[in-house]
């Protein structure tokens, strides 16, 4: 049975929450832009295939809705133990987030006091998720990186440090100088 996870926010604006997914935020047409930690923005697509994720399915609320929410289904590895939280938490009591974005730049894109829009109404949980719809071009667009990603692994089956620095630049780890490690392994997040 598939160990999975639910990621679920409520963004600002959807649209541009949905092209974050995909391109992350850019300064000027392939040129990531850069977060206040100096690490590049990406997007979700890149952060999620960073840690090997084999499949996500993406779904948010029609875009004309009065409620903006935004779910991935994540399927983990087989043997992924790492926690991925979107943002850093404290477990302590009372457990709190703390505005530390694992994926880089994600928290400029999201509401992080809870509201998830202005409804008409106090709607029963049912009703509300109803109006999530599957996003089939989003998960296309997620296949479509994954293959890239899985290309440049398997020429990399031999070389774990190779591996494992890819990985991180996907990620966008502190560090790991994602535009060296993308041109020395020939990988573009894009075609």
């Amino acid at each position: 049975m598939p160990n999975v996870e639910i990621l679920d926010y409520s963004p600002f604006d959807l649209d541009e929450f949905i092209d974050f997914c995909i391109r992350g935020k850019e300064t000027s047409p392939g040129v990531a832009a850069v977060d206040e930690d100096g690490r590049a923005i990406f997007g979700v697509m890149s952060w999620l295939n960073g840690w090997g994720v084999p499949e996500a399915h993406f779904f948010h609320t029609p875009k004309d809705h009065p409620m903006t929410l935004f779910m991935v289904l994540v399927q983990k590895r087989d043997d992924g133990e790492e926690q991925r939280p979107w943002f850093s938490t404290d477990l302590s009591a009372p457990p709190k987030i703390i505005l530390e974005p694992d994926v880089p730049g994600i928290d400029k894109q999201l509401r992080v006091d809870g509201g998830l829009g202005m409804l008409p109404g106090f709607l029963p949980i049912g009703e509300l998720l109803a109006a999530v719809e599957s996003d089939p071009d989003l998960d296309a667009e997620f296949v479509a990186q994954r293959k890239r990603v899985q290309d440049v692994l398997k020429r990399l089956e031999k070389d774990p440090a190779g591996t494992k620095r890819f990985l991180e630049a996907l990620r966008s780890e502190r560090g790991s100088k994602p535009a060296d490690v993308f041109k020395e392994f020939n990988f573009s997040l894009r075609d």
